[in-house]
């Protein structure tokens, strides 16, 4: 199972990707370069202690030659005082060269010394021990150049084998009478060499177990640095992925004690930080989803880089992250980016399931640094629909009012002037003319009236003096003010209560009897003759007491029914003007109906009627609530 579990994760390259990882490590890398240091050292104390070994080695050897010439010149110094006055050169030179066999043989067994020649002055050797006594008489071919070099190290022409160490020496002779002059020597070196190379077989030996024990100290101490560079490199790609909770273990009070030391707390002030910025962002992001205005910021190139929901509710659009801002707001002309003036505009934008556009003020707000330099935009989104709605009602009012007055007040001086022109001589025409000028005059009173009473209700300033009653009593009341008007116009008055007792009402008899007197004035009046007006009351399921007066006349029309409450709109401007009317009255009882916390609306069709709905809440509720 082992075995396939390898198989499997060396065909899968895990254990080379691991031993990548290792090879290309800091431990590797620092083991490898302090191997390489000591490595490079041991090599140059290696050739200079093995070149040193050999200088001394030679030396001493040297020196052991010197001396051995020195016993050597005694020797043939001795054979030659010795001599016999009738003894003959050969006989002499035969002497020395047994005195030279003896004493190189000594020297042999003691120093190994294996060729000696005794050379006269002009190089030509005149006793020889070994190999070279077949020499004597020839000239030694290496004199010339030890004479210079002093010594020299080469094979031995004796044996092929084996380096040897060859030295010329002067002899010290003190008879002049014989022409011995130098000694040539030669000292085999293998033994020598052997110890060299001994010596430093020895040292590589223990030099490669002291390679062994560094390489373990070393990687026992790069593991103090490289342990906690992994666990500080860890932590960082932690923190790159947003967890802070992990620490480095603080192991020693050196440099990389302090580092860890700092990475932890500056992995503490990083969470600290981070979080403080988390937190204000979700703050910014609740202020943001909040507003009721749109809000969209830019970088210094008109790039949108946050909004909120709000701004795509407003523009009834999908806003990404990224996109231009010229190309998401409905402007005329582009706005120049980086912009560094406040600046405002005015756009209309069209949802789909409105009908009446709508109006967005815009704010473009530049963002700047403490060096005054702008680095993106702010941009406020502010629905004024209703501001602007207001405004063209206000204006409209003004306009209205001005109206309203000035026809009265036109016609009031045009029959006033006609009296002064002579119509005031003829009394019939005079008669009609004062009853018209009172008649406007009536009207601008009603007028003056109405706007004075919804002036107090819209500043809360009128006065209701509310009491427990009956519905069902004011209903009778003001359908028997209406018989009259109806039976003029032949017009059926019904009233139909609710067949159980409905509860009472909290409400201002005056203001409420103007409210049902001006719905029903309105039934009867745009009722045509032969119709039919009904009013009725019943107990909702919600428990508002609803009262409905339907007559049967022509009907609003679908797009007047949104403005009907509004003040000063007529659907039929021309016939409601002439029958009296300010285009005030719904207003009007809109804002009392508003005052006792009850709701009106009207439905209607075309040639078929209207219906007024009137809901109130009984007294008890109130009580309750």
């Amino acid at each position: 199972m082992r075995m396939r579990n390898w198989i499997e994760s060396v065909r899968q390259g895990k254990y080379a990707e691991r031993w990548f990882t290792y090879a290309t490590g800091l431990q590797w890398k620092l083991l490898v370069i302090l191997a390489l240091i000591i490595l490079i050292a041991l090599q140059v104390i290696f050739v200079n202690f093995s070149d040193g070994l050999e200088k001394q080695l030679l030396a001493n050897v040297t020196s052991d030659l010197y001396r051995q010439k020195n016993v050597i010149s005694k020797v043939i110094e001795e054979t030659i005082h010795n001599r016999k006055k009738d003894e003959k050169s050969g006989e002499l030179k035969e002497k020395i060269n047994n005195d030279l066999a003896r004493v190189v043989f000594l020297q042999t067994k003691n120093n190994q010394l294996i060729n000696v020649q005794i050379l006269d002055n002009n190089g030509f050797i005149v006793a020889a021990t070994g190999d070279g006594k077949s020499k004597i008489g020839l000239k030694n071919p290496y004199v010339h150049s030890l004479l210079f070099n002093q010594e020299e190290i080469r094979r031995s022409p004796s044996s092929k084998s084996q380096d040897v160490l060859m030295k010329v020496y002067p002899l010290d002779i003190t008879n002049p009478d014989f022409e011995f002059d130098r000694i040539y020597m030669e000292y085999p070196l293998d033994t020598t060499y052997q110890l060299i190379r001994s010596i430093i077989k020895i040292l590589i030996i223990q030099t490669f177990y002291a390679m062994i024990i560094v390489s373990i100290l070393i990687v026992i101490m790069t593991r103090t640095i490289t342990v906690p560079v992994k666990e500080i490199k860890e932590q960082a790609t932690a923190m790159a992925e947003g967890d802070f909770n992990r620490r480095v273990d603080v192991r020693s009070t050196d440099e990389i004690g302090k580092l860890a030391k700092a990475f932890n707390h500056l992995a503490s002030h990083l969470r600290t930080a981070l979080t403080q910025k988390e937190e204000e962002k979700e703050k910014l992001e609740t202020v943001l989803s909040d507003m009721s205005d749109g809000v969209i910021a830019t970088n210094r190139s008109g790039a949108i880089i946050v909004k909120n929901e709000r701004s795509e509710q407003i523009l009834n659009q999908e806003i990404k992250l990224g996109e231009m801002l010229n190309s998401v707001l409905p402007l005329s002309e582009p706005v120049q980016f980086p912009i560094t003036q406040e600046l405002h505009n005015l756009i209309r934008v069209q949802h789909d399931d409105q009908d009446d556009p709508l109006y967005i003020k815009l704010t473009f707000t530049p963002l700047k640094q403490k060096r005054n330099k702008a680095t993106g935009t702010i941009v406020v989104l502010k629905d004024v629909t209703e501001e602007e709605r207001l405004d063209r009602q206000r204006k409209e009012f003004v306009a209205n009012v001005s109206h309203e007055l000035r026809t009265p007040l036109t016609t009031i001086k045009s029959y006033l002037e006609a009296l002064e022109d002579g119509a005031l001589e003829q009394p019939e025409l005079a008669v009609r003319f004062l009853q018209v000028s009172r008649t406007e005059a009536d009207r601008m009173t009603r007028l003056i009236n109405d706007l004075l009473q919804l002036s107090r209700l819209d500043a809360k300033q009128s006065r209701f003096d509310k009491k427990i009653m009956y519905l069902e009593d004011v209903l009778e009341d003001v359908a028997d003010r209406f018989i009259f008007q109806c039976k003029q116009k032949a017009i059926k008055l019904t009233l139909r209560h609710a067949e159980d007792e409905l509860p009472r009402i909290y409400a201002d008899r005056d203001k409420l009897d103007q409210v049902l007197d001006n719905l029903l004035s309105n039934a009867v009046k745009f009722t045509p003759q032969g119709g039919a007006v009904t009013i009725s009351s019943r107990l909702r399921s919600d428990g508002l007491i609803e009262v409905a007066i339907t007559d049967t006349g022509m009907g609003i029309p679908k797009k007047d029914l949104e403005r009907i409450f509004e003040r000063f709109y007529r659907v039929d401007k021309a016939r409601a003007r002439e029958q009296g009317g300010t285009g005030l009255g719904l207003a009007i009882v809109q804002e009392i109906i508003k005052a006792h916390e009850g709701i009106v609306w009207i439905e209607s069709k075309e040639q078929k009627g209207t219906t007024v709905f009137v809901a109130l809440p009984p007294f008890e509720r109130r009580v309750n609530s």
